[in-house]
C-alpha cells in the first residue's frame, strides 16, 4: 500500500473574500482572534482546489483520499463531479476516486456552519468548532486486490498468549503473509496462509509476551503482505478492566488522575500538524497525570497515537455536548460511535469509549444504539457516559460523573455511593473548571486556591476503598468559547495551563503529586503586599521531595515536611510554611526559647488584629516588655524586622529540597533587583514530511534569580526569517510569559527574534526534510 501526502499546495478560496491563495493542511480557513471575537466569523464556505496527476499504471489500481477531518459539512468533487458528502467534524472519511489518465483537479468545498442536524450542534455548546481543512489529507494507492480494518484483539492476555487477527479483503482464495515484531524490530511471528472468505481472522500465539503500560508503553508492529502490497498497523497488549472497587490495567489496581483536554490553539483553532499534538501528550505526561479524556469529541489520530507511544491512557467519546437532536441526528451519533471505535481499535491507550452526549439527558432507546453499537465492534472495552446527574441510567459498563461538589471548603469529591449503585465501575471524568475560573494573571491568593482545590479533589479520589476509579479534571489548557461561557472574552479561563500551554500555578499540584521529577516549586512570590494586611501566613510549595530547609536573609529559619494532616492520600502532600522567624528571635534578641516562642504568636497577631489585639496578647507584651525592659519602639521594631518587612528593606528567602538527605533543587524568592528576558524554543530541530512543522516559542520575562515577573505585560515585536510566525507580529506578555508558534515554510536553518524594551533576543531552529 501506498500513502501519499497531499498537504501541500491547495488553492484556496473563502466565501469572505473570494480571493485565491496556496495553503498547506493542516488550515483553519481563517485567523482567529485570541479573545474577543464574533463567533460568526467562523462560519463560512471554504473551497480547496488541487491537482493530481495519475499515470496508466496508478488506473489499474484502487485509489482514495483519506481525510482525518474536515469543519464540518464536507463535499468532496473530482474533475467538477460532486463523489462525496461528509458530515461531522471529528472523523476520518475516505472517498474512492476513479480519476482519468493525466491531470485531474480534486476540490474540497467544507461549510463551517454550525449545523443543528450535525452533531454536536443543534444546542448552546461550551467550545469552538473552528473551520477548515483542519487534518491531514492523504492519497492511498493499493492493488486492486487489497485488504484494509486490520484489528488485533484478546480476550485473557494475562492467562496466555494468544491474539486474533482479522482484517477484510476483497478477493478470496489468494494468499498472505503476516509477520510481527517487537519494538526492536525483531520478528516475533510469522505465518503464510490463504484468503478463504472476505473476513479473515487468524489466531495467533506468540512465543512471549511485553504488556503494555504507563511506565512501559510496549508496542508491537503488524505487516500484512497481500497482493505485493504491504498493509502495516501496530498494538499493544494490556489488560484493562473498571471493577465495583476500582481500575486495574494489567491486574494492578490504580488510580486514574488526569485532565480532559480539547484540541484547539491559539489563532488557529483547530489546525495543527503532528508536532503540536505530540508536544500536548508530551505535557499532559510532563504533569503527571496518568489519563487523558478528549473532551468533547475524537481528537487528533497523531495525538492518541503518541499517547500509546509514551503511555498516556485515554479516555475518547464521540462529539456532543449536552443536546440531543431529533432521530436523524441520533443516528449521526450511532454512526459516530462506528467512526471513533474503527479509528482507534487498534489503539492500546485507548481505554474506555464514551458513547453518551456529554452531560445529555438519559435518553433509553438512544443510548441502548449507541452502547449496543460500540459492543459490536468491541465486545473487550468498556463503555462509558459521562454525565451530570445522579443514579441516571446505567447502560453501560462504567458510571462516568462530573463532580463539581468541591468549592474550597467542604469535600473533595462526593461518595460513590450518593452517585451510583455499589455495583456500578465508578469513574470522575470532571471536576473544579466552572466552580473557579482562574486566569494566568489573577492574583496570587486566587491562583493558589485554583491549585488546592485541585489537589484537595485529587486527596480525595485517591482515599483508600472509597471505589472510585479516579479523577479527570477539567481542563488541561485554556481554550476558546462561545460567548454564553468564559469570561465575555470568549475564553474558558478553566485550565491549569493557559492558552499558550503556559502553567498555571495549579498545574504543580499534578507535577508533585505524578511527575517522576524532582519538582519543587514554590506557590508564593513572597511579596506581602499581595496580601490583605500584609498577611502571609503561609506558603504553600508543591513538592515530590522529602522535606525542605527555609532560609531568610541566609539565616537558617526551620525544616518543614509534607503537610499529611491536611493532604492524607497524596503520596506527596505540599509543604506548609507557616514559620518565617524560627529561632531568631532567640538567637538575635536575647530572650529564653519560652519567651522567644511568646514572641512569635504576639507578632502574629498583630499582623492578624492589628491594634485590636484580644486581652490575652496584650498580657504577654506586658509580661516581656517589663521583664525584658523594652520599649513600644522596640516592641514595633521587632514586628518590621521579624514579620512586616512593610516599607523596609525586602527579606530574601531561600528553599532548599532535599531527597534523602541530599540536597536536589534550590529556589530564591526575593524582591526584584533587576530582570531580563528568555528566548526559549520547545523545539529545535523540525522536520517537514507528511505536512509542514511546528514549534512552540516561549518567551518570558524573569527576575535576578530566574523567576517569572509576575504582572509583567511588556508589549513585544516578533520577527521571523525562513519560518512562518503563528498569529501576529505585535504581542504582550500574559503576566510576565507568552508563548506563540512558528511553522516551517523550507529546509534550512530558521531564525526568531523577540524585541522589547530596545532590546533584541534570537534564537535559530534547523528544519530538514524527509521524502514523504
Amino acid at each position: 500500500m501506498e500513502k501519499t501526502s497531499l498537504n501541500f499546495n491547495w488553492e484556496f478560496t473563502s466565501s469572505k473574500t473570494n480571493k485565491k491563495s496556496i495553503v498547506n493542511l493542516p488550515h483553519s480557513g481563517l485567523d482567529i482572534p485570541v479573545t474577543h471575537f464574533n463567533l460568526h466569523d467562523l462560519e463560512f464556505i471554504q473551497t480547496y482546489v488541487k491537482e493530481l496527476d495519475f499515470n496508466a499504471e496508478d488506473l489499474e489500481k484502487h485509489l482514495e483520499v483519506l481525510f482525518e477531518g474536515a469543519a464540518h459539512n464536507t463535499d468532496v468533487y473530482l474533475n467538477d463531479e460532486l463523489i462525496f458528502n461528509n458530515l461531522g467534524g471529528y472523523n476520518r472519511f475516505v472517498v474512492l476516486i476513479k480519476p482519468k489518465l493525466g491531470k485531474n483537479i480534486l476540490k474540497v468545498v467544507v461549510d463551517s456552519h454550525e449545523n443543528k442536524n450535525i452533531p454536536p450542534f443543534g444546542g448552546v455548546v461550551d467550545y469552538v468548532g473552528y473551520a477548515g481543512l483542519y487534518r491531514e489529507v492523504y492519497l492511498i494507492k493499493k492493488p486492486i486486490n487489497n485488504i484494509n480494518n486490520i484489528k488485533v484483539s484478546y480476550d485473557n492476555i494475562l492467562a496466555n498468549n494468544l491474539i486474533n487477527v482479522e482484517f477484510m479483503a476483497n478477493v478470496t482464495n489468494k494468499d498472505f503473509e503476516l509477520i510481527i515484531l517487537d519494538k526492536n524490530q525483531e520478528v516475533v511471528y510469522k505465518t503464510n496462509s490463504k484468503v478463504i472468505t472476505n473476513l479473515t481472522k487468524i489466531e495467533v500465539e506468540l512465543p512471549s509476551k511485553n504488556l503494555w503500560s504507563i511506565d512501559n508503553p510496549y508496542l508491537y508492529d503488524l505487516n500484512i503482505k497481500f497482493e505485493g502490497a504491504t498493509y502495516e498497523t501496530y498494538f499493544g497488549l494490556r489488560d484493562v478492566k473498571f471493577k465495583s472497587d476500582g481500575f486495574y490495567l494489567n491486574g494492578k489496581l490504580i488510580k486514574l488522575i488526569g485532565l480532559n483536554r480539547h484540541q484547539s490553539y491559539p489563532y488557529v483553532g483547530y489546525a495543527m500538524p503532528k508536532g503540536a499534538q505530540i508536544e500536548d501528550a508530551n505535557l499532559l505526561k510532563e504533569l503527571g497525570v496518568n489519563i487523558v479524556r478528549t473532551a468533547h469529541y475524537p481528537q487528533s489520530k497523531n495525538f492518541i497515537e503518541h499517547c500509546d507511544k509514551i503511555g498516556l491512557l485515554v479516555f475518547t467519546e464521540i462529539p456532543g455536548w449536552q443536546h440531543i437532536g431529533d432521530t436523524s441526528w441520533q443516528d449521526m451519533s450511532v454512526l459516530n460511535v462506528e467512526r471513533m471505535i474503527e479509528r482507534d481499535y487498534n489503539n492500546p491507550s485507548v481505554i474506555i469509549w464514551g458513547v453518551r452526549i456529554n452531560e445529555s439527558n438519559d435518553n433509553h432507546d438512544f443510548y441502548l444504539k449507541t452502547n449496543k453499537k460500540a459492543k459490536s465492534l468491541d465486545p473487550n472495552r468498556p463503555t462509558g457516559g459521562v454525565r451530570n446527574m445522579v443514579n441516571s441510567e446505567l447502560l453501560e459498563d462504567v458510571y462516568t460523573f462530573n463532580d463539581f461538589i468541591h468549592e474550597g471548603n467542604n469535600i473533595g469529591l462526593q461518595k460513590k455511593s450518593t452517585v451510583t449503585k455499589k455495583k456500578n465501575p465508578y469513574l470522575v471524568t470532571e471536576h473544579n473548571g466552572h466552580m473557579f475560573p482562574t486566569k494566568a494573571y489573577d492574583n496570587e491568593i486566587k491562583r493558589l486556591s485554583h491549585a488546592l482545590r485541585h489537589l484537595r479533589v485529587i486527596d480525595s479520589a485517591k482515599m483508600p476503598n472509597n471505589k472510585i476509579s479516579g479523577a479527570i479534571g477539567w481542563v488541561f489548557a485554556d481554550y476558546q468559547t462561545h460567548a454564553e461561557f468564559g469570561s465575555g472574552d470568549m475564553i474558558c479561563h478553566h485550565g491549569v495551563l493557559d492558552i499558550y500551554r503556559n502553567k498555571k500555578l495549579a498545574s504543580y499540584s499534578y507535577m508533585a503529586e505524578g511527575s517522576k521529577d524532582d519538582i519543587l516549586y514554590v506557590g508564593s512570590n513572597m511579596h506581602i503586599g499581595e496580601y490583605p494586611r500584609s498577611d502571609l501566613e503561609k506558603v504553600y510549595v508543591f513538592t515530590n521531595l522529602d522535606y525542605i530547609k527555609l532560609y531568610k536573609n541566609n539565616e537558617y529559619i526551620k525544616t518543614f515536611y509534607p503537610n499529611k494532616d491536611e493532604f492524607r492520600n497524596l503520596n506527596h502532600p505540599p509543604i506548609v510554611i507557616d514559620d518565617f522567624i524560627g529561632d531568631l528571635i532567640h538567637k538575635n534578641e536575647g530572650l529564653t526559647i519560652k519567651d522567644a516562642n511568646r514572641a512569635k504568636k504576639i507578632l502574629r497577631a498583630v499582623q492578624k488584629y492589628g491594634t485590636r489585639l484580644p486581652l490575652r496578647y496584650n498580657l504577654m507584651i506586658l509580661y516581656l516588655f517589663k521583664k525584658y525592659k523594652m520599649t513600644m519602639d522596640e516592641g514595633v521594631s521587632l514586628f518590621y524586622k521579624y514579620l512586616s518587612n512593610w516599607g523596609t528593606k525586602q527579606s530574601d528567602y531561600k528553599i532548599e529540597g532535599y531527597k534523602d538527605t541530599k540536597l536536589v533543587k534550590t529556589v530564591v524568592k526575593s524582591i526584584y533587583k533587576k530582570y531580563d528576558y528568555m528566548l526559549e524554543v520547545t523545539n529545535n530541530n523540525l522536520v517537514i514530511a507528511d505536512t509542514y512543522d511546528v514549534t512552540r516559542v516561549v518567551f518570558k520575562k524573569v527576575d535576578q534569580n530566574g523567576e517569572i515577573a509576575t504582572y509583567s505585560f511588556d508589549p513585544i515585536a516578533i520577527e521571523v526569517e525562513n519560518l512562518e510566525l503563528i498569529g501576529p507580529k505585535l504581542q504582550t506578555l500574559n503576566s510576565g510569559i507568552i508563548a506563540f508558534w512558528v511553522k516551517t515554510t523550507k529546509k534550512g536553518l530558521g531564525t526568531i527574534r523577540v524585541k522589547v524594551a530596545n532590546k533584541e533576543y534570537e534564537t535559530k531552529v534547523y528544519v530538514d526534510e524527509v521524502n514523504n
